[in-house]
């Protein structure tokens, strides 16, 4: 579920040598009514010194050496010659000053088979007989210029029959825009609704039309807080292939676009939760601030993606699509994966070092950011006494963002908000080098989300089911793997016994028995048993009030929506 958001800092940079406009064309490769490739025209005047540098697609969201997804690269124009730079992602091109120059090359999948789940979203060109699906930072060569240059994309040869949606149908692009760009074609649906387009493909568990509906408030929602009009947007939706009874989505967000990978069997809350995130990256980080460069971007993870999960939740509850109760349950979550997490009091600096490496370090920077988010907004509030909240901070930076003069280059997004937050009343310093640089441990107040409930803090075994829950499902529900020493061999459970019914999204809390009908020997009987595992960490919870009473509702929601 991550948006990849580097690109402010580039698009801002001077150019090197020219600012010239840049063609592309994009023409789909059939053969035997099948597709295998996609055909690449970029069309550019050399720079005025001989010397032309061709980026690319190499590193990107996770993926590498996207590069390999390149072939058949040529080039022409007047006194040409090409050299190869100084990594395989780079080409020089060495020319007569100014020469037109005539870039072609063919895009291919770089491995078999259909998007399937791999623990990371697939953000590498998907290109399949009966559909593709691009991204631009995978997919599209370009010169080594300030990404404000301009440009103009076109697409030949379209199958008949087949749909086309891309956020590049329109004008006044600029490089970046070609970059942070989503382009789909083949067997998809393509939906209108006003200014939102919706791209998809596959069988769901919901409706075409349900999945447009549910899509249509949140973004109404979005530009009512953030104060902006409708503009077109574009969603494309992907099914992964999985192993029977493993769940998973993704996205990321681009410019005005973003692109949504899942399993058929996603969740409901969950559809709901990860359309809004990647919404909400329209504004946070692009709109609020300006993202560190390159290798660098990582650092500020913890505002980029947690302040838009505290968003998502707020939005949400603020228009009635979530209610008190989920926003609980939500923020349960992440205070309970925060607290098992292996990697939780990470330094910020090894954390954007291994972002990409590792899944818990993947997840943290949302959970550190959300819970810095929500300890931001208490302590605004209390500074305040309630006149203001994290919303003013947020309102603040984007207009000053939006204040700019074209080509002025925003403000770092860090310094933006601590300098918002200042004129807030609060000096939130202390707080980012403790929670975020050091990776201290954040503790909510217990009255931090107050009138809700409580934040109870308490100490709570790991969960452990005790056997290896995957392996006995693609065993047939054989058990496989039971630990000698764990829970579930203590309670009788044994290899080679029969789970009559297993459901692995079954079980999380150490303190909730797990019970299991099992079959050995002809016998059937039942084993019920407390999953807990040795090790034991410190746990904060929101206990929820009772809300029968509809004033204490009503109160609740205007907490977590900003509004109380």
């Amino acid at each position: 579920m991550r948006t990849i958001v580097a690109i402010m800092a580039m698009v801002w940079a001077a150019a090197s040598a020219t600012a010239e406009d840049i063609r592309y064309t994009l023409t789909p490769q059939v053969e035997n009514g099948a597709l295998n490739g996609i055909a690449v025209e970029m069309v550019l005047t050399g720079e005025a010194d001989g010397e032309t540098v061709i980026e690319l697609p190499d590193a990107w969201g996770g993926k590498t050496e996207l590069w390999r997804g390149i072939s058949d690269f040529r080039v022409s124009g007047q006194g040409l010659k090409l050299d190869a730079g100084a990594s395989p992602a780079l080409k020089v091109l060495r020319h007569a000053p100014r020469a037109a120059l005539t870039v072609r090359y063919r895009v291919t999948q770089m491995w078999q088979g259909e998007p399937a789940v791999t623990g990371s979203n697939e953000y590498r060109p998907v290109i399949r007989p009966n559909y593709f699906h691009l991204i631009g930072w995978a997919m599209m060569a370009r010169p080594k210029w300030s990404l404000a240059t301009t440009a103009t994309v076109s697409f030949r040869g379209m199958p008949e029959g087949w749909q086309l949606a891309s956020d590049l149908e329109h004008g006044s692009l600029s490089l970046a825009d070609v970059l942070e760009s989503i382009s789909v074609g083949g067997d998809f649906r393509v939906l209108k609704a006003g200014t939102l387009r919706v791209a998809i493909r596959g069988t769901w568990a919901f409706t075409d039309d349900d999945f447009i509906k549910r899509l249509q408030p949140i973004i109404a929602s979005h530009h009512k807080f953030w104060g902006d009009q409708p503009a077109p947007f574009l969603v494309t939706v992907m099914p992964l292939q999985a192993e029977v009874g493993s769940m998973s989505l993704g996205g990321t967000g681009l410019n005005d676009a973003f692109a949504f990978f899942a399993t058929s069997n996603v969740a409901d809350r969950q559809l709901t939760r990860i359309l809004a995130h990647e919404h909400l990256h329209s504004w946070i980080p692009r709109r609020v601030g300006m993202m560190p460069q390159g290798d660098a971007d990582p650092l500020e993870y913890w505002l980029s993606e947690g302040f838009t999960d505290f968003y998502t939740y707020r939005l949400l509850v603020r228009e009635g699509m979530w209610s008190v109760e989920e926003a609980s349950r939500a923020y349960n979550d992440v205070m309970w994966d925060y607290a098992f997490s292996p990697v939780r009091n990470a330094p910020n600096a090894k954390v954007a070092a291994e972002f990409w490496q590792e899944r818990a370090m993947n997840d943290l920077p949302y959970q550190r950011g959300l819970l810095f988010a929500t300890l931001a907004d208490d302590r605004v509030r209390r500074a305040s006494k309630g006149a203001r909240d994290l919303d003013d901070i947020v309102l603040a930076m984007k207009r000053v963002v939006d204040g700019l003069g074209k080509g002025a280059i925003p403000p770092a997004i860090r310094g933006n908000f601590v300098a918002w937050a200042k004129e807030s009343g609060v000096d939130i310093q202390d707080d980012l080098a403790r929670y975020i640089e050091k990776g201290e441990t954040i503790a909510l107040p217990a009255d931090a989300l107050a009138p809700c409930g409580v934040i109870e803090t308490s100490s709570v075994a790991e969960f452990d089911r005790g056997f290896d829950g995957r392996k006995t499902i693609l065993n047939n529900n054989i058990v496989v793997g039971v630990d000698p020493n764990g829970p579930a061999f203590a309670a009788g459970l044994r290899d080679g016994m029969q789970i009559l019914s297993l459901d692995l999204s079954v079980g999380r809390d150490s303190r909730v028995p797990l019970t299991y009908k099992v079959r050995a020997n002809g016998v059937t009987r039942e084993i019920s048993y407390l999953p807990a595992g040795k090790r034991k960490v410190t746990l904060q919870e929101l206990k929820l009030k009772p809300m029968s009473d509809e004033a204490v509702r009503k109160a609740c929601a205007a907490r977590f929506a900003g509004s109380g």
